[in-house]
């Protein structure tokens, strides 16, 4: 399988997950895909532990709110100048650029330490009319890669050495991408290619949760309603499909 082509990401793109995308077009494609949708990268923002630490909710804080709020845009936007709007979905940071530069050495690297065969597939995977995302790469038929490379290299240390995800945050992520998927399992890989070689890449196996897959999805029955509100309010007085 040639994977020559993971040398190049993050050589020019400037936003998260495009930088494999071959052109102009397939990126415009690929934000067209996800516009409106509510994305494996955002349940974290949406989804919390219960008080009680025993069920799932809708997060109720301004974070949410303000992505809620984002996504009705983007539905509303489909009906308006798009081609404009697109502009205003970019979005990029120091860390974030760090992350996509380096992410096709990870996978590379990923591949040649495990023997495994890494399939990225650049195009947005979509659940149903409202969810979906775009996991960082493929393995077999029931597994997914999804990586990090920390700008902080002491989230990476961490991970060594405790065996665990940094960020709980992106167990909302790699359960989502589960969910959406149908798989079983995510390789979890932090890489820093500023570390000598036996250090630069930690990998955690996480299975699939289905407490958790559970709780995202009730929520996510609950964003869709929110969001159906809001753009079916009689002062915007548009239809959207």
């Amino acid at each position: 399988m040639d994977l020559s082509w993971l040398d190049e990401i993050g050589n020019n793109a400037p936003v998260e997950h495009l930088d494999h995308l071959e052109s102009f077009d397939e990126e415009s494609e690929w934000l067209k895909d996800r516009m409106g949708m509510v994305t494996g990268s955002n349940f974290s923002k949406l989804v919390k532990k219960s008080r009680d630490k025993k069920s799932y909710e809708l997060s109720t804080g301004k974070v949410a709110s303000d992505l809620i709020y984002k996504i009705a845009w983007e539905r509303l936007l489909k009906q308006g100048n798009i081609s404009n709007g697109l502009g205003r979905l970019n979005v990029s940071s120091r860390e974030m650029q760090h992350g996509n530069d380096y992410e096709g050495q990870a996978l590379l690297k990923f591949q040649e330490d495990t023997g495994l065969e890494v399939n990225q597939n650049p195009k947005f995977h979509q659940y149903d009319e409202w969810i979906g995302g775009t996991p960082d790469a493929f393995v077999g038929d029931n597994a997914i890669v999804e990586v990090k490379c920390p700008w902080n290299g002491g989230n990476h240390i961490y991970g060594i050495l405790n065996g665990e995800i940094y960020n709980p945050d992106h167990l909302y992520q790699i359960q989502g991408y589960l969910w959406i998927t149908g798989r079983e399992l995510c390789y979890y890989v932090t890489y820093d290619p500023d570390l000598i070689d036996e250090l630069q890449l930690n990998i955690i196996e996480v299975k699939r949760d289905e407490e958790m897959i559970k709780g995202i999805e009730s929520v996510m029955d609950q964003v869709k309603e929110k969001i159906e509100l809001i753009i079916k309010n009689e002062k915007l007085n548009v239809k959207v499909d």
